[in-house]
């Protein structure tokens, strides 16, 4: 037998080999049949091919693009894993004991609780943003890695190429199992809105067996399956990337926190942001404008968060740096001092492109712990605002609070000074910072009302310390008060502005806001004077014999409208200013100053409430925010 015999034989034993063999390989016909390209054509035809192929072509690139926006959610939320175990290995209190690490997260909550404080015992809940409740469960620091013989259990993290890389404490490259799983978790999700907006594409088909192009319209058919999954992988992508940015901002605000109520509130903001996920309205035709203005929503608020941190920053350097004019001397007077900034070596806290400003190495800034305060607020005037507009779909509800954002960063960017409402000798003798606000010239004060004390009156033994006592409680209760004062005063001039407003779209001037009597001395007499006044000050708005329609050129303390030649002359500008306020009647003018102006606050901010309510109980309508910005405070 010969070998071509051979080959016949083994052939028709074996049919299926080459089959086999062929279709292990890349089959471009089975390929056409498995995404239905081979339907109704001719196999003949090279035009149609090519164009199949080429389509085909499309698709792989499509899938390859996909395939990268996939690697790169993959590290964002590897990133959020690591971030999320750096915050619950620092909130749970692990300390090194005896060469191994103890959790001290019991000990640590029921100490908090006694004192008072908000209680960390819950531990964070991964859905405050969607449920807003209370913290859901509790995280152990035992589910996290704990290497006993390393003392730095933080990651670090790079970014090359738009991927973010988590390495360990040793430099290795790491991946979290529970990213791989949220991965795995966010591709349900998306395949399920992905699913829900292609039946949308459409309206509702009755599936029947017997007719083919019914079966094509009940599976949608006409529909770029590829190109659904492709934009819904770049709006996820560009959401965790907007995430993460804001993300950064607060994790490095939390590294300068040392409260640990402000770092667990610091954390949980930091968690909401991580588990924030869009609020689809699913009444549109798609979901690409959900993606977009949850982005604009995430952008808008790291723009704002972004200008307050680093002005902030830039006022604490100014600060410190005002203070530590002279050398350090290592003495006692400075105890008590902020840590002065060695400005030698910049470097990034978090990454190697840090969303603030790069800091010193030894550079720290604890007042950044308030910075959880900055989304309670925001959401506080969002609700105001739900309020008011009352949306009715998640479209709406998202569109409003993109304007609230928007109006917010408008706000900061062209904000004036707080008390640039008051005269320039007001913002003189009481807003200037260059005496108070100076620990050393206020030491300076203390010895210099001490000296003037014991040189009038000789005193000794405890009669002697009980006056030392008795300045530095009056020195410390003027500095209270002045504090409060400013306070005060910077809520009535946010209120009086709202005050004009209201006034104006209710008709009325000015003047309405210092409206007052007229001065005995300067009242014309009027027949029938024994009549009871009217109920309303309405009926006397045009009697210019009754009604003083003055308006000043500046804002005035309430005080200043009552007497303005003793209690209300007072001036924290100059020394010999603050030492006359220390003496026992300075102090008791101050009170009565700070008690004037907290009733003026506190009557405008009724007036102010009571006019906003009439916004509430209209009805549903839809807002122009900026023509509403007297709502915002």
């Amino acid at each position: 037998m010969n070998e071509k015999g051979m080959e016949t034989i083994s052939l028709s034993k074996n049919p299926g080999s080459s089959r086999k063999k062929k279709e292990r390989g890349y089959s471009y016909v089975t390929t056409l049949q498995l995404l239905g390209l081979d339907e109704g054509t001719e196999a003949n035809n090279k035009d149609l091919i090519m164009r199949k192929g080429a389509y085909l072509s499309v698709l792989y690139l499509r899938h390859l693009r996909i395939r990268e926006l996939q690697r790169v959610c993959l590290g964002i939320l590897n990133y959020f894993r690591s971030v999320e175990r750096t915050l619950t290995i620092s909130t749970s209190g692990l300390t090194l004991h005896a060469g191994n690490l103890v959790p001290s997260a019991e000990d640590t909550c029921w100490v908090n609780a006694v004192k008072g404080g908000i209680g960390v015992s819950g531990g964070l809940g991964s859905r405050h943003y969607v449920h807003y409740t209370p913290a859901d469960f509790k995280v152990h620091s035992t589910q996290f890695m704990e290497f006993s013989e390393v003392e730095n259990h933080d990651d670090f993290y790079t970014t090359q190429d738009g991927y973010i890389h988590t390495q360990d404490q040793r430099g290795a490259y790491i991946m979290y199992d529970v990213a791989l799983k949220d991965l795995k978790d966010l591709e349900s999700q998306l395949l399920l809105v992905a699913s829900q907006y292609i039946e949308q594409d459409k309206s509702p088909v009755t599936y029947h067996q017997s007719s083919d192009d019914n079966l094509l319209a009940w599976a949608h058919a006409s529909v770029d399956r590829f190109a659904v999954l492709l934009d819904i992988w770049t709006c996820e992508a560009a959401l965790l990337e907007n995430k993460r940015q804001l993300l950064d901002g607060y994790f490095e605000a939390y590294q300068h926190a040392l409260d640990t109520e402000e770092r667990f509130a610091l954390a949980q903001a930091i968690t909401d942001i991580m588990h924030k996920r869009p609020r689809f309205d699913l009444s549109l035709r798609y979901f690409v404008n959900t993606y977009s203005d949850e982005c604009i929503c995430l952008r808008l608020q790291l723009q704002l968060v972004r200008e307050m941190f680093n002005q902030h920053i830039d006022a604490q350097r100014e600060y410190v740096q005002k203070i530590w004019r002279k050398d350090q001397t290592g003495g006692i007077g400075e105890f008590g001092l902020p840590h002065n900034i060695i400005a030698k070596q910049l470097i990034s806290l978090n990454n190697s492109c840090p969303t603030l400003k790069n800091i010193y190495l030894l550079e720290f800034h604890p007042s950044l712990g308030l910075a959880s305060l900055i989304p309670k607020a925001l959401e506080y005037v969002s609700q105001e605002f739900y309020s008011i507009c009352r949306p009715k779909t998640p479209s709406e509800a998202t569109s409003l609070e993109k304007q609230v954002l928007q109006l917010a960063v408008d706000e900061w960017l062209t904000m004036e000074k707080p008390e640039s409402s008051y005269s320039s000798q007001i913002q003189k003798d009481l807003f200037a910072d260059t005496l108070l606000e100076d620990p050393l010239l206020v030491r300076d004060i203390a010895m210099l009302a001490l000296e003037s004390g014991t040189d009038e009156e000789k005193k000794q033994g405890r009669e002697k310390q009980a006056f030392i006592l008795d300045i530095f409680c009056r020195l410390l209760e003027l500095i209270t008060l002045r504090h409060r004062l400013i306070e005060t005063a910077l809520e009535s001039a946010q209120l009086a502005r709202m005050y004009k407003a209201f006034a104006v779209e209710m008709g009325f001037d000015e003047f309405h806001l210092y409206l007052r009597p007229v001065h005995f001395e300067f009242a014309s007499h009027k027949e029938k004077a024994d009549q009871p006044p009217p109920i309303f000050i309405t009926a006397l708005l045009e009697d210019d014999s009754s009604v003083d329609r003055y308006i000043p050129s500046d804002l005035l303390l309430s005080i200043q409208e009552v007497d303005n030649n003793q209690i209300g002359k007072f001036s924290f500008h100059t020394r010999d200013g603050v030492i006359q306020l220390l003496s026992q009647s300075g102090v008791e003018n101050m009170q009565i100053t700070l008690a004037c102006e907290v009733t003026q606050k506190n009557a405008l901010l009724v007036a102010v409430q009571q006019a906003s309510f009439c916004y509430m109980i209209q009805p549903t309508r839809t807002m122009d925010m900026k023509v509403s910005s007297i709502l915002f405070p």
